[in-house]
């Protein structure tokens, strides 16, 4: 089984276009949302308010293959950074399954990675941060949204304070009991994603200090700050 890596891929291939909106559209159906941070996970559980179907969460490609086991969803949101391997790998994986997902959307706060999730399968690829909730309603508006939401919001989802928590505690915890040089890319790699989500050009600055020097001491204390400053739930 071919295994892949989030690095930046090279790509020289045309991108290919996919006609999702020729698919059958339906309401109820289940989402299966793969993704690690809980921050960017509560945003999407919010923009998908209105869809009128199940959204399920995997934090893993285990969690993830271990709900495909019991049941197929009706679209898949695969984020490509993940503690124990490459979304890729499992983009890969559903190309096999039958009957076909309708709908796999990747993300990532990587956008270098958007040849190469559709070259692996992926329908449609959206670099983090989100714009706006129109943006991530748009991609599964064929599936799920199948009336124009004339309503629907133009700004980003609001964040969830405890989920920031979560996220914050996660970072700090990656960063500072993980040995191997994967487990640590893929900590620099989600600290990344946070601080873009956040805005917080400081942390992005740290991070690439951390990065340059090897040292990861004025990073981790940055976390601290950040999370020292984060209200008392």
């Amino acid at each position: 089984m071919t295994t892949f890596d989030c690095s930046p891929a090279v790509a020289s291939r045309t991108r290919r276009e996919i006609d999702i909106l020729s698919r059958p559209r339906m309401r109820g159906g289940t989402l299966l949302l793969v993704e690690d941070s809980r921050q960017m996970s509560d945003s999407i559980r919010q923009m998908f308010q209105g869809a009128g179907g199940r959204l399920r969460r995997a934090d893993s490609l285990e969690a993830a293959r271990r709900h495909l086991s019991l049941y197929a969803p009706d679209a898949v949101v695969v984020d490509l950074g993940l503690p124990d391997g490459c979304g890729l790998d499992l983009i890969a994986e559903l190309q096999t399954r039958r009957p076909k997902i309708p709908l796999i959307l990747a993300i990532s706060g990587q956008p270098e990675l958007e040849v190469a999730a559709l070259d692996v399968g992926a329908d449609r690829f959206l670099a983090k941060p989100f714009l706006s909730v129109a943006e991530f309603r748009n991609m599964l508006a064929p599936i799920f949204f199948p009336v124009p939401q004339r309503q629907a919001q133009s700004g980003a989802a609001p964040m969830n304070g405890c989920a920031l928590r979560d996220d914050l505690y996660l970072a700090l915890e990656l960063l500072t009991q993980r040995e191997s040089t994967a487990s640590r890319d893929y900590a620099l790699q989600f600290i990344a994603t946070l601080a873009r989500s956040l805005g917080d050009i400081a942390l992005l600055d740290a991070l690439e200090d951390a990065r340059a020097a090897g040292d990861i001491v004025g990073l981790t204390l940055l976390l601290r700050e950040r999370l020292k400053a984060q209200p008392l739930i």
